[in-house]
Order: structure tokens, then sequence, then C-alpha cells
């Protein structure tokens, strides 16, 4: 039994499949393994201590692996524990970024922790390898803690089952929208990011084939007409959004499927013809994570961008008729001060982006988590179950929580009333949509 616990009260609610499950169901019925899987998703379907146990009691697994994001984790420790009030032989095992960086918290409720990439070390766990044997795990034994060394990273992806294969695992209701993970990693290291940790900076991709195979397989067999890439970004390198837009054109599948995509802004990543390209291929929102307006802050948290290839990219996009085009900003970077947030503000007025606002999250594995940590800023015990991306977790160097908070708000209110006078919206719908975008923050 493979389980996405519940998110936290104040996350957003997920409206895609939990991708990373699924990765691990297809990798287990792609070497023909003889097992039986059943994946729930309890941060679309609703999750009660009976429930759960009832599906406890239909399926009677011999395994209950959870997928644990920092949000879920306090909710992973409560399925573990039913797991264990079922059947005290049932093997917990947890993996995910958070397992990843607190192994040890996790290994409070779990038998096995899954360290970075799942899928070959728990195929090894299923087929009963001896524990010392097995690479990228830690686990209990003799009511000790023993970490076995680190797992290579698969080579090739490629070779990975598509995750779309197994949907018809997922014990949820039907998904508004569908999800393609078509990378694993990213070339830079941002503080606010855990991928430079968990990926060590390394990028691997899927062919355009293999990905278009994917789309027209959940297009075919699901009817899924809206799909977003969960890349980290689909254009490094440029060339590479190409191949994929053009296999999506070469398909006709702009005419039956609308896309979304996270990009990079720097100058070598985009052109007019990427982004007409994608106005071919029906990229309906293009996003992009500017995080501030502010020079000094950028080079602080490490972006590598500059303020002009920031404001570049979405007015490249804008001239192609991309319709959504979105900019991630974040409210509390490390050295930014109200001056910097001023400029922030002032970069917004001036580019053709919908701004939507974070808070910045020190989540483990973070480098901003380390040095809020040496500076004594973070303060223990952490609620993780507020590490929702607009609550303050803790001052920085600059800003205190009230300001942080202060600003954030203001924002989220301003830019919001702004978007909703030059629409020309009623009192009463800007009143919701600010509503909404504090949600989506």
């Amino acid at each position: 039994m493979l389980v996405y616990p519940p998110l936290g009260s104040q996350a957003r609610t997920q409206k895609t499949p939990p991708l990373g499950l699924m990765f691990i169901a297809s990798y287990l019925l792609g070497r023909e393994t003889n097992v039986e899987i059943k994946i729930l998703d309890y941060a679309i379907s609703p999750f009660t201590n009976e429930g759960f146990m009832k599906e406890l009691m239909t399926f009677a697994p011999h395994i209950v692996g959870m997928s644990v994001l920092t949000l879920n984790s306090f909710r992973a420790n409560v399925i573990a524990k039913l797991a264990k009030q079922y059947n005290p032989e049932i093997l917990v095992v947890v993996g995910g970024v958070h397992a990843t960086f607190l192994t040890e918290t996790c290994l409070e409720y779990g038998d096995i922790v899954v360290r970075g990439e799942g899928e070959e070390t728990f195929w090894e766990i299923v087929h009963g390898y001896p524990l010392d044997s097995i690479l990228g795990i830690s686990y209990w034994k003799d009511g000790e803690i023993l970490h076995n060394p680190d797992r290579p990273f698969i080579r090739d992806i490629e070779t990975l089952q598509p995750a779309g294969k197994v949907f018809n695992l997922l014990e949820t209701p039907k998904y508004e929208n569908w999800g393609i993970m078509g990378s694993r990693g990213c070339p830079h290291a941002c503080i606010f990011c855990s991928s430079p940790r968990m990926w060590q900076k390394r990028l691997r991709v899927r062919s355009a084939k293999s990905i278009v195979d994917e789309i027209v397989y959940l297009h075919t067999r699901l009817g899924i007409r809206s799909i977003m890439f969960f890349d980290d970004t689909l254009n490094v390198p440029q060339k590479r959004a190409f191949e994929i837009c053009d296999e999506i054109i070469k398909r006709e599948l702009n005419k039956e499927i609308a896309f979304a995509c996270q990009l990079r802004a720097n100058a070598p990543n985009v052109s007019p013809e990427l982004f007409k390209r994608m106005k071919e291929a029906n990229f309906l929102r293009v996003e992009f994570g500017i995080e501030s307006g502010s020079q000094y802050v950028l080079d602080s948290i490490n972006k590598v961008l500059t303020i002009e290839e920031a404001r570049r990219a979405p007015t490249l996009a804008k001239e192609q008729g991309i319709q959504r085009i979105v900019g991630f900003f974040l409210i509390g970077n490390w050295n930014e001060t109200l001056l910097d947030v001023v400029e922030t503000w002032l970069f917004i007025l001036r580019t053709p982006v919908y701004p939507l606002f974070s808070i910045v999250t020190p989540f483990p594995g973070t480098k901003i988590y380390s040095m809020l940590k040496q500076q004594g800023l973070l303060k223990e015990p952490i609620c993780w179950d507020l590490m929702n991306q607009h609550t303050v977790i803790s001052r920085t160097n600059k800003m205190s929580k009230p300001l942080i908070l202060l600003l954030y708000a203001i924002s989220i209110l301003f830019f919001h009333s702004l978007i909703a006078f030059t629409r020309g919206r009623s009192i009463g719908a800007t009143v919701k949509g600010i509503k909404r975008l504090l949600s989506n923050s």
C-alpha cells in the first residue's frame, strides 16, 4: 500500500496525482514484480482514522510505503501508528524529501527510511534483500539506527516506466488535471530550494518522444485535456523545450490539450522563437520563478538571474501571445529589507506578469534552513504543519516576523486589487479573488 498522507490544514489542495508514488508503482510492475499495489492519495481524498483502518482491513498489506513532505509529516506519523495498530508485522517504509533530510525524525515512526531516489531501493525492499545490502536506506537494528551508503542516481531516467501507466491503481476521485515529470534535478542552487541537495545539481531528462508518448496515453485512456509539467524547468537547455513542443505539434495534441510549465528566465533559455513555438503547441500558462525585483536580493539567494533577464522573458512571452504569464515572488528573503520589497513591487508594475507571492519557508534540505539554524533564528520546536509558504516561520537577518507578514499581506492585497481594477471587477469579486490568491500563495 502506497500512501500520500494528507497535507496540513492550511496547505493548498493538490489537484494532480502523486507522481512520486506512481513512479515507484510503475517501476515495481515494470520489472514483472509479483506484487499487488494500491495507491491512496489523501491530498485529495478525505482522511479519517476509521476510513484508513478500513482500507487496511480490506487490502491487508505487508508493506505500507509513504511519500513524506514537510507539510504531511505529522499525518505520516498517524498513518504509521494506525498501520502498526492494525498489524504490528507491517513494514512501514518512509521516503520523500522530508524523510531524506530528517531521517532520524522519520524513523521515530518508520521502520525504514528511503533516502533520495526511491525506485530501485524500494524494489529491493519489496524483494526482501538483506537490509545491510540495500544502498540508500536508514533503519533500525537492535535498537540502533544504521545508515547505509547513499545509492547512486539512476543514470538514465528514460528507463523508468511513465507514472501515468499505473493510473488504475489510484483509489481516488478523478483528477481535474494531470502532471508530467519529464526530468529530475536542476543545475542551479537557490538557497530556498532543496533540489540542489536532493539531486546534487544534476539534471537528467527524458526524451521528447517518451514524454509525449505518455501524454498520448493519458489523453486517450483518461481523456486528460490539461497537463502541467512538474519539471523544475522545461527550457534547460532551450533546445529541449523546442523538441517537446515540436513533438506535441507533430502529433496534433496541441488541438486537444492545454499545457503549462515552469521556465527559467535566463537569456540563454528564452527567445521569441521559443515562445512562438510554445504558443503553437498550446502552452496557455508559463511560470517564472523571479523571487525578487532587487538585484542585491537575487544575488544573496543565489538565483543567478539579472533584473534585465527577469523582465525580458515575460515580455517576450507576452509579445508572442502566451495567455497567462505568472511570476513567483518571495517575501522574507535573506538580506532583504523593506526597500528591496518596494523594488519588487516596482518591478511587477513594469513587467507583464501575474504575481503570486509566498513567504520564504526554510524547508529541511535547503541552505536557508541551515543558515537560519546557524544564526539561531529558527527556533525549536518547529511546527512542520505550518510550513505552508504563507505562514512566517522565522525572522531573517534583516526583517522581523511581523514585518515579513505585513509586507506579504500588503503585496497580495495591493496587486490583486490592482489586477481586479484593471479588469473592471466588482468589489465583491475582488474580495473573493484576494481570498483565492491568499490560498494559492
